[in-house]
């Protein structure tokens, strides 16, 4: 009987609780268990919760994001996927799981001990159409001693690649020609020592942590407006929840086969903003020529 709170002594669970959510990429995937990520008993472990949810978070966006991107192409030709500074392989895998005979997916890590264990467990489960290679994001990809590894890909990956790896992997997917570049970006000490506050926002960013949270937006915002610069359509949304990860950020990119709105005016929009908060210097300044004024 109810208390007369109206509370009962017993609460009932919620149905909702008793079902588990259909995800793309299931705790049931045999390859989960070798990245650690569930138990024997096909659990996932405590720890790995936030890792899990991302990898079918990643998969559930890519899953609109490539239509979006190939509206048109053929089944029968494979897209060509590269996961630049792929780590340990979670997304990787999600990502050749997902997609099956549909795409070649290659995992790019510097890490030669992470490249051989991420093949072992590729080749061990039965995933013919992914491969790791050693290399760095900012070097050509390489050719390693099974396969050619082409420098042409469809599709470019890199998320939370650290330092400046992040403005690699874009100089690295517009120059292959990629028509869907996603990123998640991480660190952004490059810009950080150069900014010079407004005099306007100077007050405020005394505090240390308005400083690093300034960094991070001007720095991505610059590398969105590259690629808008590049003929890329580009959205930033939130990724994840921050309760998983407070590098939560996310660009997607889309090759547009007309110029973008904005793409236009990208160049001059980007040189006002590094003036205005007095930067002198950003990794992708090589792509970019000379700005020149608008009505020039």
């Amino acid at each position: 009987a109810p208390k007369s709170d109206g509370l009962r002594e017993n609460p009932p669970v919620p149905a909702t609780h008793d079902r588990e959510r259909a995800y793309l990429i299931p705790a049931t995937t045999p390859w989960l268990k070798d990245l650690g990520i569930t138990n024997a008993a096909s659990t996932v472990r405590a720890g790995q919760v936030p890792k899990f949810r991302q990898i079918n978070k990643f998969a559930e966006l890519l899953s609109h994001l490539l239509p979006e991107a190939f509206p048109d192409r053929p089944v029968s030709s494979p897209l060509e996927i590269a996961d630049m500074g792929c780590g340990k392989g979670y997304l990787t895998f999600g990502v050749a799981a997902l997609l099956g005979p549909k795409a070649r997916v290659i995992g790019v890590e510097a890490r030669p001990e992470l490249v051989r264990t991420c093949n072992e467990a590729a080749a061990r489960h039965g995933l013919s159409n992914l491969t790791f290679v050693a290399g760095k994001i900012a070097s050509p990809l390489v050719t390693n001693s099974q396969s050619q590894i082409s420098n042409s890909q469809d599709v470019l990956i890199a998320l939370h690649a650290c330092d400046t790896a992040t403005d690699d992997a874009i100089a690295h997917g517009i120059a292959a020609g990629a028509r869907l570049i996603v990123l998640s970006p991480c660190c952004q000490k490059e810009l950080r020592p150069q900014l010079v506050a407004p005099a306007v926002l100077a007050p405020a960013l005394r505090h240390g942590i308005f400083q690093e949270r300034q960094a991070e937006f001007v720095t991505d915002a610059l590398r969105a407006l590259l690629l808008e610069w590049a003929g890329y359509r580009t959205k930033v949304f939130e990724f994840i929840s921050t309760e998983h990860t407070a590098k939560n950020l996310m660009i997607a990119a889309v090759k547009s086969d007309s110029v973008p709105e904005g793409a236009r005016h990208a160049r001059e929009r980007i040189h006002e903003l590094k003036q205005f908060f007095g930067l002198e210097h950003h990794a992708l300044d090589a792509l970019l020529a000379p700005p020149t004024p608008v009505n020039a």
